[in-house]
């Protein structure tokens, strides 16, 4: 059983190396998109695969932290991070495509039971697949517009922004 892919698109008024530095600045994440509320960087300097943080969010109305990894990268290009919770591998996929100054990025999120998941967990998965999904695919359009606003070097709602 797999949750289906979400996939969300965003064309950015900001070049892709701006972009690019957003999206990779793990440290600075939760100053940029405000649905993360820490990041403790558990492994690695920069970012490269082996990278690893605990990343805090605000999901449905509650703090959830996760580890995760870099386990690709294709610098300026594409990034996949991944993440395991209660039998269940996360995976996230950023690729961007430079559009003249403008910059195309879609993203990929997944959610794979693993084989160590339960059938309880499994069922939940396929349960609440729906629910998450609209949470999900909202965190991410969120965050895309958090991203552009970084990348463009305007401050967001939080008044702060990455300037590269």
């Amino acid at each position: 059983m797999v949750q289906r892919e979400i996939v969300e698109t965003r064309v950015m008024d900001a070049p892709r190396d701006a972009v690019w530095r957003v999206v990779t600045d793990t440290t600075n994440a939760a100053q940029v998109l405000r649905g993360v509320e820490k990041i403790e960087v558990l492994e690695g300097e920069v970012y490269e695969v082996g990278l690893r943080w605990r990343e805090t969010r605000r999901i449905l109305g509650r703090s959830a932290s996760e580890e995760m990894e870099v386990v690709a990268v294709e610098p300026g290009v594409s990034t996949r991070i991944e993440a395991w919770s209660s039998g269940v591998r996360y995976t996230t996929i950023f690729e961007l495509q430079a559009i003249g100054p403008k910059t195309r990025v879609v993203v990929h999120f997944r959610g794979d039971p693993t084989e160590e998941a339960g059938a309880v967990q499994k069922s939940l998965v396929k349960l609440f697949g729906g629910i998450g999904a609209i949470a999900t695919s909202a965190g991410l359009r969120r965050d895309l517009g958090d991203i552009e606003v970084a990348a463009a070097g305007t401050p967001n709602e939080m008044g702060s922004a990455l300037q590269g």
